[in-house]
């Protein structure tokens, strides 16, 4: 049995960039080199670690963790619309799995979800359903957030599970982060316009605002930000970007030491490097979940801040690695 794992980050932006600079020609560089990597691997199931920006997750009921059973890619900003190959009564065998080592999570059997699933999907593996998908929600856009130490035990749980299949080859992918803070674009319900509150809390449980005026505001909402990031006249830090947290991330994230994640504070992560950063719990996740399975340990392959894209964009991999007979040491 061979194991891959692949994080990245995600930004809508890069699907309408106001200027095509180098920066986001190089993403998408990297980006392409991971798919065709990918490619090559060619899983027999992919499991995402992914996240949401009130697409699918509302604040009525805010899960730590979810997975999907049946799932559907909203067209959002920067999202592809279409409905995801997760095969049924394997997720339901992950929940039961991961709930039975300890770590609760909630189960859908209608998950809608955004870019941050859809984006990460299109890009490495070429589209929603090329493989079969089994999607894994982690909330990181609404505090109070749990600790990245129950985000590893998340990933110590599904790649214990994962180790139990019949499937061949098996990609975890984590998307999110790095620093960026679109913290008014995706506003906590405390700061929240009047306007948008009823669907920030009910999603399509109420009439007052349809999902569709919610993605329609988020499209030019983003569109305009994308002009304001072209400008030279922004600088990145006033962007909420931060390139030494980054580096710093990475350098930590690559060490071998996942247990260093334990003692951070994801508030305190939101503080330093915005509420985007805060997505690294996905990395986590499945950097743990490939630890379990096969004891490697991820490598950076890319990293560097892109202003066009309003975001410290960053890529990460592990193996393929086999992991019938790997004995992983304890994090």
């Amino acid at each position: 049995m061979d194991f891959m794992m692949v994080c990245a980050s995600h930004s809508p932006l890069l699907d309408f960039p106001a200027k095509q600079s180098r920066s986001v020609h190089n993403v998408l560089e990297a980006l392409e080199a991971q798919r065709a990597r990918i490619a090559s691997f060619a899983p027999d199931l992919v499991i995402l670690f992914g996240v949401d920006h009130y697409g699918g997750q509302q604040m009525n009921c805010m899960p730590s963790f979810c997975v999907a059973v049946q799932a559907t890619a909203l067209a959002d900003v920067g999202g592809t619309p279409g409905h995801l190959n997760v095969p049924r009564d394997l997720a339901v065998q992950a929940v039961k799995s991961i709930r039975g080592q300890g770590v609760d999570t909630t189960v859908s059997y209608a998950m809608e979800v955004d870019h941050g699933f859809s984006q990460a999907l299109q890009y490495l593996t070429g589209g929603l359903a090329v493989y079969p998908v089994l999607p894994i929600f982690v909330n990181c856009i609404q505090p109070p957030f749990s600790p990245y130490s129950r985000a590893r035990a998340l990933g110590e749980a599904v790649g214990n599970f994962a180790r139990s299949l019949p499937q061949a080859r098996v990609l975890f992918i984590g998307t999110g982060g790095l620093a960026h803070d679109p913290i008014r674009l995706f506003p906590p319900i405390d700061s929240v316009k009047d306007r948008w509150k009823p669907y920030i809390l009910h999603g399509k449980a109420q009439t007052q605002v349809t999902q569709q005026a919610w993605i329609d505001y988020e499209i030019k909402a983003h569109r305009t930000i994308a002009k304001v990031l072209a400008s030279v006249l922004m600088p990145a830090k006033l962007a909420g970007l931060n390139d030494g947290w980054d580096k710093a991330f990475m350098e930590a994230y690559c060490s071998g030491r996942l247990d260093q994640f334990d003692d951070w504070d994801p508030e305190q992560v939101m503080a330093k490097a915005g509420i985007g950063a805060v997505e690294t719990q996905s990395w986590v996740a499945a950097a743990a979940a490939m630890h379990v399975a096969t004891g490697a340990v991820p490598r950076k392959v890319f990293q560097a801040v892109s202003k066009e894209i309003g975001i410290g964009f960053g890529i990460a991999q592990a193996g393929p690695a086999n992991g019938r007979s790997a004995c992983a040491p304890q994090l």
